[in-house]
C-alpha cells in the first residue's frame, strides 16, 4: 500500500515527465525547460528508480530498429536524465547520457553544453570523451575528436576492436600513416580480419607523397 509520501513522490514526477514531454527540445528553446523546471521541488523523487529506468530507455534506443520506438526510447530517456541533472546537478552520468541523446537529436549546443558540464566535473572521464569525441567525429573535425578520445583511451577505452579501429581511421585521414598503421595492428591483434591485413599490407607498400593518397582518405 503506497504512503501518503509516495504518493506526493509519483504524482509530482507524473507532472514533470508529462510537462517536460510536452516543453521545446530544440537548442533555441531550451532555456524555456530550465525556467520551468527551476520552481518545481525534486527532493521528493527516487533518483535511483528513475536512473534505472532512464538507463533501460538508453539502451533500447541503440538496440530497436523500429524508428517510432526509437524516437519513444530516447525522449523519455532524454526527460529522466533531465530531472536527474535536477535532483542533483553534480551527476556527471546524466549529464554525459544527455549530451549522447542530444547528440544523436542533432541539437549541436546542448549536446556541447553537457559534455562540457561533464568534464568540468571530471575533466579525464572516459565516457565524457569518449561520446564528446563521437560528437566531433561525425561531424568530420578529426583534430577535436581525437584530443577527446585519446583521453578516453588513456583512462580505460584502450581494449576495443571498434576503438582502435576508430583511431586509426583518424590517423589515416590526418595522414599520420605511423599512427594509423599501429592502431590497425592494434585493432587486427584484437580481432583478425581480412580488411584490416590489407589496410596494413597497403600502408607499408604506399608511396603515398606520389599518388593521390590524401586526397582520396579525405573523402
Amino acid at each position: 500500500m503506497m504512503t501518503c509520501k509516495n504518493i506526493i513522490a509519483a504524482a509530482l514526477l507524473f507532472l514533470i515527465f508529462n510537462t517536460l514531454t510536452i516543453l521545446p527540445s530544440s537548442a533555441e528553446q531550451g532555456n524555456d525547460r530550465e525556467y520551468f523546471s527551476a520552481s518545481l521541488n525534486y527532493s521528493k523523487l527516487d533518483a535511483n528508480k528513475i536512473r534505472q529506468e532512464a538507463q533501460q530507455d538508453f539502451y533500447q534506443y541503440f538496440k530497436t530498429i523500429n524508428e517510432v520506438q526509437k524516437e519513444k526510447y530516447l525522449n523519455s530517456a532524454m526527460n529522466k536524465y533531465y530531472i536527474l541533472t535536477r535532483i542533483n546537478p553534480g551527476d556527471i552520468d546524466a549529464y554525459i547520457r544527455l549530451g549522447k541523446i542530444y547528440d544523436e537529436k542533432n541539437i549541436s549546443e546542448l549536446a556541447k553544453t553537457c559534455f562540457y558540464k561533464a568534464l568540468n566535473i571530471s575533466k579525464e572521464a572516459t565516457l565524457a570523451n569518449f561520446y564528446f569525441g563521437d560528437y566531433y567525429y561525425k561531424r568530420n573535425d578529426y583534430k577535436k575528436a581525437l584530443y577527446h578520445y585519446k583521453i578516453a583511451y588513456n583512462n580505460g577505452a584502450a581494449k576495443t576492436y571498434d576503438f582502435n579501429l576508430k583511431l586509426a581511421t583518424i590517423y589515416e585521414k590526418l595522414a599520420d600513416l605511423s599512427n594509423a598503421k599501429k592502431f590497425y595492428e592494434i585493432s587486427y591483434n584484437i580481432k583478425a580480419d581480412s580488411k584490416i591485413k590489407e589496410k596494413i599490407q597497403l600502408l607499408n607498400e604506399l608511396n603515398y607523397d606520389k599518388s593521390d593518397y590524401y586526397h582520396n582518405i579525405r573523402e
